[in-house]
């Protein structure tokens, strides 16, 4: 104990009465007589000395002794394997009376009564759904001689199943009639446990979709990324072929020059920003070349006689050289007397 909280409180051993005194040490006792006795039965063994053994010739194995390897073999020929279950019985008594000894309250002997009825119609029917239900153990019947009367009474009249149902039900009073508990009560506490259990369930099934949707979003939200790139890059190399297919088709049908696109003659492509050198590397453009100056074919001194850089349209050669070809027809027609015109009369 700390000082701080010496110095508040006195502690102060209280007496006893003489009837508390006895109580206690009494409930100490039975205590540990149910202990010894758990270890009794379970290190029993069939060949230690006891009720149904009588003679034997090597060391006795259980830890009670000889007295814990008779009681053992006594408990188990009565009451079974629900001979595991008295010192579980034992110590609750003990403490169900600690509870209740600093009350002043009077003894309720009804009440009192009550609870043991429902302790032995526990016993006896729990002994008798373990000769109905259960394997033996050992050399014992499993519900001991008392399941084994019951069994045997009542298989003739209901047979297993019907005995089964019967001893269910007293066995189910009989917990009423010894804790007090309302079987409404209990069938709620169950149901709301069942509740919750199966809501946690389905949470955690609904997580883990969740979980697994917002994997697969994310994949084929990657898939769809990938996809509008790979669109995008496809998209620009078409732009890209189209547009130098454009301007092939605008260097060869328009020779003179006159609507080309300037992007044509100043090195640049429709999608680029940058002009591109047509140079190889290390070595600088000319100024005077057409293709890397930008300037038109217009100047004086290209040769006149070439259309493509005088400027001057094709058609015009070819027009004068059609009319000379006419005039000649129409003289050459003249002078022949046979293609003359007869005179009008």
């Amino acid at each position: 104990m700390s000082q701080e909280y010496t110095e508040d409180k006195d502690v102060t051993l209280t007496k006893l009465s003489s009837g508390r005194r006895l109580l206690e040490a009494l409930l100490i006792l039975i205590a540990l007589f149910a202990v010894w006795l758990m270890a009794a039965l379970l290190s029993f063994n069939p060949s230690d000395p006891s009720w149904s053994q009588t003679a034997w010739h090597e060391p006795i194995h259980n830890l009670g002794g000889a007295p814990g390897a008779w009681l053992a073999d006594t408990l188990f020929f009565i009451f079974g394997v629900m001979a595991y279950t008295i010192p579980v019985i034992i110590v609750g008594g003990c403490w169900f009376a600690w509870r209740h000894q600093s009350t002043d309250d009077y003894i309720d002997y009804f009440a009192v009564s009550l609870r043991l009825i429902g302790v032995l119609a526990l016993i006896l029917t729990s002994c008798g759904l373990a000769a109905i239900n259960a394997d033996d153990i050992w050399y014992f019947a499993s519900g001991g001689v008392i399941g084994s009367l019951l069994s045997t009474t009542l298989q003739p009249l209901l047979h297993s199943s019907g005995g089964t149902i019967m001893l269910l039900c007293i066995w189910a009073a009989g917990l009423t009639l010894f804790t007090g508990w309302s079987w409404v009560s209990i069938a709620e506490k169950l149901g709301g446990w069942l509740l919750n259990i199966l809501t946690f369930a389905s949470n955690r099934t609904r997580r883990d979709d969740t979980w697994v949707d917002d994997e697969e979003y994310d994949d084929e939200y990657d898939e769809e990324t990938d996809g509008v790139q790979r669109e995008s890059r496809r998209a620009r190399i078409l732009r890209g072929a189209l547009a130098r297919r454009k301007r092939l088709a605008e260097k060869f049908s328009n020779p003179r020059g006159r609507q080309t696109d300037a992007a044509l003659f100043s090195g640049k492509r429709m999608d680029d920003d940058e002009d591109i050198q047509y140079s190889a590397r290390g070595v600088a453009a000319d100024p005077d070349d057409v293709l890397f100056s930008g300037n038109r074919a217009t100047q004086p001194e290209y040769d006149e006689y070439d259309p493509l850089l005088n400027g001057h349209s094709v058609t015009e050669p070819v027009a004068a050289a059609a009319a000379a070809t006419a005039v000649t027809q129409t003289w050459a027609a003249s002078a022949d007397p046979i293609m003359q015109t007869p005179p009008m009369p």
